[in-house]
């Protein structure tokens, strides 16, 4: 969002002003990048123009600001991990909420930094888990993601954004084994099986494997994806997140029809590799 204290931000990363610095919204035209070397990791940081809603910029028809806006997701969408700069100040808006969903929908790691921390008031412990909630509660998209109280004008806290990055990064890129994937959702549809339908029968999962990273994506061989709600498919993702480490970064569940006969047959090819093996 405009002028929650990107470019400042990035000023406190480098140690140097690259960036223009202003109250005035939209001093940032362009995405400004600079490369950073902390702790034997190479970082580059881009600092883009501030996004705000798609209907102010249409009614104020500035052609130049689209332009930026466009630059600005294209830089998030070939990032590894996205800076989602929030003012602590205020609460979370509408405009963030739709960030985070582009975010999300990107499959792009994140990392939540709540700025202006040092003129927030009446800070205590209670208080501050309560904005963290608030915040994901308002950002449901990226719930998932750490949050980090900073101060670009102070520095507090801001050399604690290598290490989320870091982390994100590395499960948004993480694998996990065939068999601990089959167990998680095995287990969770012990606990809780998924709802049945009078017409078509309960939902069944053969197999469940991982086909991709960045985002980490996994495919569930089902008798049919119809079965499966909406509630009842983040229910699946919840369980899995429980059990593995992927704060930080978005996951995909995708569910795939199978009739039983071919998974059967499947199953007998796979366990007959495993057996030559």
């Amino acid at each position: 969002r405009p002028n929650v204290g990107k470019s400042s931000l990035l000023n406190r990363f480098l140690g140097k002003s690259r960036s223009i610095v202003s109250d005035v919204a939209g001093t940032t035209r362009d995405a400004v990048d600079e490369t950073m070397q902390v702790d034997h990791a190479l970082f580059r940081f881009v600092d883009t123009a501030g996004i705000r809603r798609r209907a102010r910029v249409v009614k104020h028809n500035k052609g130049p600001e689209e332009a930026m806006v466009g630059r600005a997701l294209r830089a998030v969408r070939r990032s590894d991990c996205a800076l989602l700069i929030l003012d602590s100040t205020v609460d979370p808006t509408d405009q963030d909420a739709t960030l985070a969903r582009r975010i999300k929908d990107d499959g792009r790691a994140c990392v939540i930094l709540a700025n202006k921390w040092d003129i927030k008031e009446d800070k205590t412990e209670t208080s501050t888990l309560r904005v963290a909630e608030n915040i994901r509660a308002t950002l449901s998209d990226v719930n998932w993601a750490e949050i980090i109280f900073v101060s670009a004008l102070t520095g507090q806290r801001c050399l604690k954004v290598y290490d989320a990055v870091k982390r994100a990064i590395k499960n948004h890129r993480a694998r996990v084994p065939t068999a601990t994937l089959n167990e998680i959702i095995r287990e969770a549809m012990l606990f809780q099986p998924p709802p049945a339908s009078a017409a078509r029968g309960a939902g069944k999962i053969y197999f469940v494997s991982q086909i991709s990273v960045m985002p980490p994506t996994i495919v569930a061989m089902c008798n049919d994806p119809r079965l499966f709600t909406d509630n009842y498919r983040r229910y699946l993702e919840r369980k899995l997140r429980e059990s593995l480490d992927f704060s930080g970064t978005p996951i995909r569940l995708i569910l795939r029809g199978k009739r039983l006969r071919e998974e059967i047959r499947d199953a007998s090819k796979r366990t007959t590799t495993n057996n030559k093996k």
